[in-house]
């Protein structure tokens, strides 16, 4: 797969300025955000954000300065505002422990849906589209680079905010969360799919910038984790303390435990970090 990227570095960013790397997880991307609740409320200046699939959105949430509204979005997250699909069937979607007769009901039904294009996100397109912003996230200081692949070309891309053409900001952070089930994203007639098939976890977009410490938010989720060099690179990993849920659970109940969680493991990480540093 051939991949379209810009390497332009841009300024150097200020040494006490971090970079923020969000994994692609799907429903578990509610961990993230309780996790930049409290980078926010620590201070810590984030100057450079990417991330993938969910990540992309929570990123674009973090670049045009609305942690707050974000996590107010996860707290009250329902499955019928991401996705139109029977409560029935959502169940068996998200069900840990399949019974062979509802996975072969499961499986001919995604099939079938897979078939006719995918299942219907229109929900989650109207839910981004009502809390982006793209003048917001263009004029924020703050540098925003995502990841996606075009079908139609078959190419990856790795894509900075100021590369992406104006008018379509928004749609190729959809693009980035495109998953592989869901109905494909047209952009100027190519297709878009979820970019966790290309990279995962983005931290070269946030390296290649000249950011030496990067926050990296982890969820597991599906998807490839391609190779970074970090070498001169001071990673400061966050990851989840217990198991997180689906990736396909969108409900506020498993978001709010999420949003919990990512806090308190966030709270926990940087505490430390900042007790060494300042040492």
């Amino acid at each position: 797969m051939e991949m379209e990227h810009s390497f332009s570095k841009g300024l150097s960013p200020d040494p006490a300025s971090f970079g923020l790397v969000l994994e692609g997880g799907g429903g578990r991307g509610a961990y993230q955000i309780g996790a930049c609740k409290a980078i926010k409320e620590m201070g810590l200046d984030i100057s450079m954000v990417a991330g993938t699939s969910v990540g992309a959105l929570n990123g674009a949430m973090v670049v045009q300065g609305d942690i707050d509204l974000a996590y107010d979005v996860w707290q009250e997250l329902r499955p019928d505002l991401v996705i139109n699909l029977d409560n029935d069937l959502y169940s068996k979607l998200i069900a840990s422990d399949y019974k062979p007769d509802t996975l072969r009901k499961l499986v001919r039904y995604v099939r079938k849906v897979i078939a006719e294009g995918g299942l219907d996100v229109t929900p989650l397109e109207k839910l981004v589209k009502s809390v982006l912003s793209e003048d917001r996230i263009r004029s924020s200081h703050i540098g925003f680079g995502i990841v996606t692949v075009d079908l139609t070309a078959r190419r990856a891309v790795e894509i900075y905010k100021e590369e992406i053409p104006e008018g379509q900001l928004v749609d190729y952070v959809i693009a980035s969360a495109s998953f592989p089930a869901f109905k494909r994203t047209i952009i100027d007639g190519k297709t878009f799919i979820d970019g966790a098939l290309y990279n995962n976890l983005p931290i070269n977009l946030v390296s290649n910038r000249g950011f030496r410490d990067i926050i990296v938010l982890r969820t597991y989720g599906m998807g490839i984790r391609r190779r970074v060099d970090t070498t001169g690179l001071n990673i400061i990993s966050i990851s989840p303390s217990e198991n997180l849920s689906s990736v396909m659970d969108f409900s506020n109940k498993t978001a709010r435990r999420s949003l919990k969680l990512g806090y308190d493991d966030a709270c926990r990480v940087l505490e430390e970090y900042l007790g060494k540093t300042r040492r």
